[in-house]
């Protein structure tokens, strides 16, 4: 039976590691994958480069009443000593009427596909969006390894990740996973990839999966899974369930083709053929990484009431209190139809800025200044006066409501306490400046 498949690109944001506390997260200008399949030319391997741009991070530009963006997306190969030698441009050009498009409220999303022809060999490719109007670009890089699929009787493609897969009418549409990190893939994920039979010793195949932490020590694998194995080239899909001794790192996941056998053990050298590639786990929420959950949870204190803190804290599990603590988040979402949470991101922001700008005797999101500095916003003005007669420090904010903050620094260390008013009642609110 054919099958045709029909590729869904899904917008998968993934973060990487900068400054902060609680929350880490740097947004990527687009996101990037390789998979190494076999080729038409002869003696030539075929490398597709994946490519997602999300609107919020395209630059548009407004002429003649439209918003309009245009880059280039570059594929280099690179070999051994870092020299350039294969290279492919494509040009891409976008347009949008409405602003709120153009930025992403609707999480829209452009995408692309690079194909290159390579001989065997080891390489880095490098991908490259280079915006046409301000001149600057971004970079991702990762290796390659191409090898002639047709000098093997039976072989197999690089592994493409797919974060789901269902059947239609005899037709499967896939959605790509454009990322290493499975972290937020709660349901599990597929490896995506095809097979190269150039005989008829089998008329079907065993295959299983394996992880390996960073330290190459296997720590998850799965069952024989059996397919069909006919002549020339199939595509195939194996599901790997959540695995749950994946703890933030980086990890080596493995396919093995084996000889089809009604028994539970195999060996790693008896293999037909073996494919791998590497994944992260990384938790993410609203495209930033959880370093501590703990602390995230204490520091709602000035956004939720102390009942919702209590329910989230009193969860069964550490799971269940991070899905406590994302439904919590998404209930105050000002763009529910979009990967970001604005209000999540200023919340969690205030609080790094608070940590850097007021710690005296304690950390700074739980001074007084913090307190109001989160809550409210960066007020409109602020001006430190020395006391009449006292000699001791204050403190002055305003904001443009009308309303004034007046801090006392009491020891002379830096350590403003609120004294009018006495006290703020009001909870955090997205955009309450």
């Amino acid at each position: 039976m054919f099958y045709k498949i029909i590729i869904l690109l899904l917008l998968i944001y993934i973060s990487v590691f900068s400054q902060g506390n609680v929350l880490k997260t740097q947004s990527d200008k687009f996101y990037f994958d390789a998979v190494v399949f076999e080729g038409d030319s002869i003696g030539k391997s075929r490398v597709d480069s994946y490519f997602i741009i999300p609107y919020e991070n395209i630059d548009f530009s407004f002429v003649n009443n439209i918003y309009i963006a245009q880059y280039i997306l570059r594929v280099n190969i690179l070999d051994s000593n870092g020299s350039v030698i294969q290279s492919k441009d494509v040009e891409r050009k976008l347009s949008e009427t409405d602003y709120a498009v153009s930025k992403g409220i609707n999480a829209s999303f452009d995408h692309c596909t690079i194909q290159l022809y390579l001989h065997p060999g080891k390489y880095k490719i490098e991908a490259i969006m280079r915006n046409q109007f301000n001149n600057t670009e971004e970079s991702r890089k990762r290796e390659i390894n191409v090898i002639d699929f047709k000098s093997f009787n039976f072989s197999m493609s690089g592994i493409l990740l797919l974060s789901s897969l269902e059947e239609v009418n005899g037709k499967y549409k896939i959605t790509p996973h454009i990322s290493d990190n499975i972290g937020n893939l709660e349901n599990g994920f597929f490896l995506f990839f095809e097979s190269y039979n150039q005989s008829n010793k089998y008329d079907s195949l065993d295959y299983v999966w394996e992880v390996y932490d960073s330290s190459n020590e296997l720590i998850a694998f799965s069952n024989r899974i059996r397919k069909a194995n006919p002549i020339k080239t199939s595509r195939n899909f194996v599901r790997v369930p959540p695995i749950k001794e994946l703890i933030t790192g980086s990890y080596t996941i493995s396919l093995l083709a084996l000889e089809p056998l009604d028994i539970k053990e195999y060996s790693k050298e008896s293999a037909l053929a073996k494919t791998t590639r590497s994944i992260r786990y990384i938790k993410t929420i609203a495209g930033n990484i959880m370093t501590d959950l703990n602390l995230a949870i204490k520091q709602l204190r000035y956004v939720a009431t102390r009942d919702e803190i209590e329910y989230i804290q009193t969860a069964a599990n550490e799971q269940e209190k991070q899905k406590r603590f994302e439904d919590f988040w998404k209930k105050l979402d000002p763009t529910p139809n979009t990967e970001r949470n604005e209000s999540f991101d200023e919340y969690y922001s205030r609080i790094n800025i608070a940590n850097q700008k007021f710690k005296a005797f304690q950390e700074g999101w739980l001074s007084d200044m913090g307190m109001v500095y989160i809550t409210l916003g960066p007020p409109s003005s602020q001006k430190q006066q020395s006391g009449y007669g006292d000699n001791k420090k204050y403190e002055r904010w305003l904001y443009g409501n009308g309303r004034e903050f007046i801090f006392m620094d009491n020891t002379g260390f830096g350590d403003f306490r609120l004294i009018r008013p006495s006290v703020i009642t009001e909870k955090y609110k997205y955009n309450n400046r």
